[in-house]
């Protein structure tokens, strides 16, 4: 692979994605921003209300984020748009 391609999306990754989309629902948050690059995925929206905030981070650390591999202290140092702390303990949960 070429050191100017992105890194693919794998399906993992998107499995993460919606799992952590099913967890937002659950814990009555609204809805997530998770952007790379120039995409964009958008996890735990319902009844329409508009996502509350945005991650924003390489592929490769989104990954790492919704693996589970990183502390509520590493997360809370990633750059965010809104208020990343109802969601610090969903993710640092893993």
């Amino acid at each position: 692979m070429s050191g100017n391609l992105s890194a693919a999306v794998t399906p993992e990754f998107e499995e993460l994605a919606a799992d952590l989309g099913r967890h937002i629902i659950e814990a009555g948050l609204r809805g997530l921003v998770l952007r790379f690059g120039d995409e964009t995925r958008i996890v735990g929206v319902a009844d329409r209300m508009p996502p509350a905030a945005t991650l924003e981070a390489p592929l490769d650390e989104l990954h790492a984020v919704l693996s589970g591999l990183r502390s509520a202290d590493e997360l809370r140092h990633l750059r965010w748009i809104g208020n990343p702390e109802p969601y610090i303990d969903l993710l640092a949960s893993g």
